[in-house]
């Protein structure tokens, strides 16, 4: 039968979800969609830049068992004798094993517009590169990393303000959409698949050099530094000590001052000469 002559979409019988709190909302959703997700895997997180929280309130809440050792090779065989059909990888971090052998279907969802912004954290590579849309990629899972066929992908005008935080909560968002409509569809999805194959860029694991603020460049790129990195910080040195930032707001102005001079001090603020104005640090501690 062909994907025209098919009057129901297929969907899996039974599935097994891997991430963390990053895409939460995807699996509530799924679970609210009644799709049987029969078991979950996750990772150890800091509960401070990465949780998984809420994937525990959910699995606690709707008696679905929770893992925490990597999925390899074994896991996958105990899942296909089991009757899964599909893997779901949804900001997992570790590399999960060639699916086609046990006849598992292996999706992830991914934060860029694939080919663009392959890596495991592409965020801070949308701001910093400027790009003028994001979105949410969801595709086969492959030996190469997010390079497997894409199965759906919707995008969005990337605001001139974006930052980390507003980027990831468009993004969280998006991805709850375009996942339902993939599983609902999936082999049509499968079927329908488009490969990868123009403007394929890798975003490797940034630096503290390339999160470190330069004092000497324009306000607008230190600006675009901090919003890139957000809550996770970008760094910086002055007044003779190192420092953690997550908050400024800057301004262009005309002065005599050494790049890197506190110029002003409130009770809360710093104020700091850059190349072409003022940096106004809010948040900010030391290292």
């Amino acid at each position: 039968m062909t994907v025209s002559q098919r009057t129901h979409p297929v969907q899996p019988k039974k599935i097994a979800y891997c991430g963390y709190d990053f895409f939460h909302a995807c699996l509530r959703d799924l679970l609210e969609r009644s799709f049987e997700i029969g078991c979950v895997f996750s990772f150890e997180c800091d509960n401070r830049y990465n949780y998984n929280e809420y994937l525990r309130e959910i699995c606690r809440n709707r008696g679905i068992p929770l893992y925490l050792t990597p999925v390899d090779a074994s896991c996958v065989q105990d899942l296909a004798r089991q009757g899964y059909e599909l893997l779901i990888s949804a900001g997992y971090k570790h590399k999960l094993p060639d699916l086609a052998p046990f006849g598992i279907k292996g999706i992830n969802v991914h934060p860029t517009l694939l080919p663009l912004g392959r890596g495991v954290w592409p965020l801070p590579w949308t701001l910093l590169s400027q790009q003028p849309r994001s979105g949410v990629t969801v595709h086969k899972l492959s030996p190469v990393f997010d390079g497997g066929d894409i199965l759906a992908q919707r995008d969005f005008a990337v605001s001139p303000a974006e930052d980390l935080e507003t980027l990831s909560a468009k993004l969280q968002m998006l991805a709850v959409e375009v996942l339902a409509a993939v599983v609902a569809n999936l082999q049509d999805s499968w079927d329908n698949a488009t490969p990868q194959t123009h403007r394929v860029s890798a975003v490797p694991m940034y630096s503290q050099q390339q999160r470190t603020l330069d004092w000497r460049n324009r306000v607008a790129d230190i600006e675009r530094i901090c919003r890139a990195f957000g809550k996770f910080g970008s760094y910086a040195r002055f007044e003779g000590q190192d420092w953690l930032v997550t908050k400024l707001s800057v301004w262009s102005q005309a002065h005599g001052f050494t790049p890197g001079t506190v110029v002003h001090k409130t009770n809360t603020e710093m104020i700091v000469a850059a190349g072409d104005g003022m940096v106004c640090l809010q948040y900010f501690q030391p290292l």
